[in-house]
């Protein structure tokens, strides 16, 4: 039964893959046993490779060892993790923050630990999976509004809110996929006129938006207040793990009533001070933010030269539209074959007619990587269309 369901996922082209990588060199992956240019990392400002973040992983180990070895509330909290929780609220503009093995386990956290059966929980239509899961979990009423469609979640709330004992709001503030950003000036006033909790998902976002690289809210100007940050390590801090940031009393209820923080062992004392030391890169370092975003305006211009159809232009994450996903395939193994690394999204993790190629920039991409990869493309995609 199950071989027949993947067959049929291989013939609709929706059938998921890996590719190996055997090791990393700034902006290259090796695959294959070829060097190639990645336009697939979540890493934007490539701190994953920065010295000072690595010299701190392995200082770590040899101070804490290789894993926490409990939960967090037996005896896997470290002053590591004490010390990273207060330096990402700090960073944050919040009173407290809470770290999570993962950022899928901080919104499962946040979201099941707030609302409940009862309550009411509005989502962005193309929010991530861990917000969508945690939304349903919660058993709380689940309305999804369309994307970054302020009118429509604000009527939803005038319908629902007064019928519901608590209401949330959850959003992403990058789309991870789309690469457009949440119209959260506007979600924030529907949140405060209706009393709802609002919990942004800075995922993305974080480290690379807002003068400081605050994330989302800084990027509009909007104070945190009782809005609710959920973030992680594993994207621009170049390291692994979740967290959420915003009022004490929220974080000491997540204490104690987020399974996802509760019953699972602490994040590795290595992850925690690589994080730990990349948000003082972030800090200290702004050309890397800046290198980024010169980055972002080149591959953009390049593409859309190229006549390229983009789904959004306003981030790293640039997204190509094609729409079929066998075609997307194709393309994506041709891009591959010409040096470039840039996979194909397909259905379920976009929606239906709208498969594309992801392409996400860092700040360790130079003008030669951005000239070899748009070379590529121009060849790969005319080639496609006179296919």
């Amino acid at each position: 039964m199950l071989e027949k369901e993947l067959d049929g996922l291989s013939t609709r082209g929706l059938r998921r893959f890996w590719r190996s990588v055997e090791a990393v060199e700034g902006s290259r992956l090796k695959i294959g046993g070829r060097w190639m240019i990645s336009l697939a990392s979540n890493s934007y400002l490539g701190l994953h490779l920065h010295p000072r973040v690595k010299e701190a992983a392995r200082e770590a180990i040899d101070r804490f060892g290789a894993g926490a070895a409990s939960a967090r509330l037996i005896g896997g909290t470290f002053s590591l993790h004490e010390e990273l929780e207060a330096a990402l609220a700090q960073f944050k503009q919040t009173e407290a923050a809470l770290l999570f093995p993962t950022g899928y386990m901080a919104n499962l956290g946040a979201v099941t630990s707030l609302v409940g059966p009862g309550d009411l929980v509005a989502g962005d239509a193309l929010n991530h999976a861990s917000l969508i899961d945690a939304c349903r979990l919660s058993k709380a009423a689940f309305r999804v509004y369309p994307h970054r469609d302020a009118d429509r979640l604000d009527a939803c709330l005038k319908l629902r809110r007064k019928r519901c004992r608590n209401a949330l709001i959850a959003t992403e503030g990058l789309f991870s996929m789309d690469g457009d950003i949440a119209p959260l000036a506007g979600i924030a006033e529907i949140a405060r006129r209706h009393e709802a909790w609002l919990l942004v998902d800075d995922a993305h976002a974080t480290g690379v938006l807002g003068k400081s690289g605050r994330g989302s809210l800084e990027h509009f100007g909007i104070p945190p207040g009782r809005i609710l940050q959920m973030g992680t390590l594993s994207k621009a801090l170049g390291s692994l793990g979740g967290f959420v940031a915003g009022p004490r009393a929220v974080i000491e209820w997540l204490k104690n009533k987020a399974r996802s923080f509760v019953y699972t062992t602490a994040l590795p004392p290595a992850s925690a001070a690589a994080a730990l030391a990349a948000l003082r890169v972030i800090q200290g370092e702004p050309s890397c933010r800046a290198r980024l975003k010169e980055n972002a305006r080149n591959w953009i211009s390049g593409l859309k030269n190229l006549g390229l159809d983009l789904i959004s232009e306003e981030s790293p994450i640039v997204p190509i539209r094609v729409g079929d996903p066998q075609r997307v395939l194709k393309l994506a193994s041709d891009l591959f074959e010409a040096g470039v690394f840039a996979p194909g999204i397909r259905p379920p993790t976009v929606p239906k007619g709208t498969a594309r190629i992801r392409t996400s920039l860092t700040a360790l991409h130079s003008g030669e990587d951005l000239d070899q990869a748009l070379a590529a493309f121009r060849a790969v995609f005319a080639h496609a269309h006179r296919s």
